[in-house]
């Protein structure tokens, strides 16, 4: 392999395919990254048996060929080098990978390139795309609700559900539920239900950052493909039942405040900064019009007093600080809305103005309750 490309091109290739690098996989050839020339593209694939990722770019191929180097040590050498063309060079026999940059040199040394993994991909007719910024957005909306216990794998993941030209994205962590919609086009007969890992979600948030093409989304063989110009992401789906969000989501309430999402936020990051490890929860008091959020332990006590538009009789219930915190972050309007079905039952957030989006929390009893 013989190729020549630039500094910026080549970051950036590595730090994607990086992303499905595990360190605490025990193959070491799972550590490093293939690099692979072919005609005038390079590839740049990296796996963790769990998640594949590979990116291409165009690049002066002088010979083709490949190689295999350790992702932690080429990209934080890469990383470092200035400015300029690099030439590189593999030399098959030694298992070695030189770089040649102005007048200076490097020799990385590799992993036999025949005991990196196949990466092949699977066909499949369930396949439909979307503009990068909507899969983006819609997967912010929804993965804070993810739960990281590993022993309970369906809720570690999120619910992608297809059917009549519409998808439904969903994640609970059995405290918490969002759910965002959106609506699809040329899906009149998909009908498709299967749970991405989050990890796998939130890999790819990070990768469609800043671009604006269509994303691919192929499903086939328990895996599931997102596809660009550049990149192809493969991981395998979760295996299990999700439950029946539907089920859980109140459809009718005895108190609702309409209050806008900035002043919220603020307020419950300020009554956040009393509440203690294991006990991050904060009071709101809904009565006449005004909605009073509160905190009081022997750290002190925070009092805010918000004016809102009021449904319903008065109503007393207490959050989870850092859930309601996380919901207030990707709600995405002006104004939200607070749907309270009872002190000890579920409450519902959801923009005023947007029905693709919502986010139900369970509330904390209380010890005097």
């Amino acid at each position: 392999m013989r190729i020549v490309s630039n500094r910026e091109n080549l970051l950036k290739a590595l730090q994607i395919a990086q992303r499905a690098v595990s360190a605490k996989n025990p193959l070491p050839i799972l550590s490093g990254i293939k690099i692979e020339a072919m005609e005038d593209r390079v590839s740049f694939t990296a796996t963790d048996l769990e998640i594949g990722i590979r990116f291409s770019l165009s690049a002066e191929v002088i010979e083709p060929g490949s190689a295999v180097l350790p992702a932690r040590y080429v990209t934080e050498f890469v990383r470092r080098l200035p400015d300029i063309s690099v030439f590189i060079e593999s030399d098959q026999d030694a298992g070695s990978v030189n770089f040649k940059y102005g007048q200076s040199e490097a020799n990385i040394n590799g992993f036999p390139v025949e005991e990196f993994p196949e990466f092949d991909l699977p066909e499949s007719d369930d396949n439909f795309k979307l503009p990068a910024e909507v899969l983006r957005d819609a997967i912010r909306q929804v993965i804070f609700a993810v739960s990281a216990d590993e022993n309970r794998p369906v809720f570690s993941g999120v619910l992608m559900e297809i059917s009549e030209n519409q998808m439904q994205m969903v994640a609970t962590d059995t405290h918490r539920l969002a759910w965002r919609g959106i609506p699809m086009e040329g899906c009149e007969n998909m009908d498709l239900k299967v749970i991405i890992p989050g990890k796998t979600l939130n890999e790819l948030t990070r990768i469609l950052t800043g671009t604006d093409e269509e994303v691919k989304v192929m499903v086939a063989d328990n895996q599931v493909v997102f596809e660009t110009g550049d990149m192809c992401m493969i991981s395998r789906l979760i295996d299990g039942l999700f439950p029946n969000y539907r089920q859980v989501i109140p459809q009718e309430y005895v108190s609702r405040a309409v209050v806008k999402t900035r002043d919220l936020a603020d307020a419950t990051e300020r009554a956040s900064l009393l509440t203690r490890d294991g006990m991050s929860i904060v009071r709101l008091n809904l009565s006449n019009g005004i909605l009073v959020m509160s905190v009081s332990n022997e750290a002190g006590n925070v009092r805010e007093e918000l004016s809102v538009f009021q449904e319903g009789g008065p109503i007393q219930v207490a959050f989870n600080s850092r859930y309601l915190s996380d919901v207030l972050k990707v709600v995405g309007s002006e104004e939200i809305c607070i749907e309270f079905t009872g002190p000890l039952s579920p409450g519902i957030l959801k923009p005023v103005e947007e029905k693709k989006f919502l986010s139900l929390l369970l509330p904390v009893r209380l010890r005097e309750e």
